[in-house]
């Protein structure tokens, strides 16, 4: 029994310690070197009992390693991917293995940042297409994207009311309307009331 990937870690899930409990003192030891002889692909004998002991631990160790190798596989296609189109220099090498094999928790990413990015740059036309002043496109998007998808809505909705009777050259620019979050802001026909109430 030894094991023969190359990883530097490995987990041990709580819920597999509940063996501990019924064995010695003296066996749960064993089990312990067991499970490093096997870690560290050396060979080992177990009595009857702590191959029982043992075999929940070796089953999920060979699953992680499974997983482990398949996602290093992924992570390498996706460099020589991303090194066959990104026009690096012939004699650079490829990685074997990439820095985030190690921990799966972002190894679906990509997908989901890609399709967040397709709806944030719809939403981002469709504001750039109401709003009224044309200035600074790739800045207004950066600010844009800053912004809660509800602030978003928001600005695009705001944008065409707020601005639907005001010259152009009064109107500010996108990015200054966003990093600004003047929707907040009142609108001139309701400055204009009060001013009217006040002066009574």
């Amino acid at each position: 029994m030894s094991k023969t990937t190359t990883r530097k870690s490995f987990i041990i899930h709580k819920d597999s310690l509940d063996i501990l409990e019924d064995l010695t003192d003296e066996q749960a030891g064993q089990l312990f070197k067991a499970i490093n002889h096997y870690q560290n692909g050396n060979d080992f004998e177990l009595s009857q009992i702590l191959k029982i002991a043992f075999n929940p631990f070796k089953n999920q160790f060979v699953r992680d390693d499974d997983k482990y190798l398949k996602l290093c596989e992924k992570n390498r296609q996706i460099a020589i991917n991303r090194h066959s189109t990104s026009g690096t220099k012939r004699n650079q090498t490829l990685p074997d293995v990439t820095k985030s094999t190690d921990n799966n928790s972002k190894s679906d990413s990509k997908s989901k940042s890609d399709s967040d990015k397709d709806k944030n740059n719809k939403l981002f036309e469709k504001f750039w297409m109401s709003y009224p002043k044309k200035t600074d496109k790739k800045r207004a998007s950066v600010s844009f994207n800053k912004l809660s998808k509800s602030k978003q809505e928001i600005a695009t909705k705001d944008c065409v009311v707020r601005y639907s009777d005001t010259e152009v050259r009064y109107v500010p620019n996108p990015t200054t309307y966003l990093n600004g979050e003047r929707w907040e802001d009142e609108q001139a026909g309701q400055q204009a009331t009060q001013r009217k109430v006040l002066s009574r």
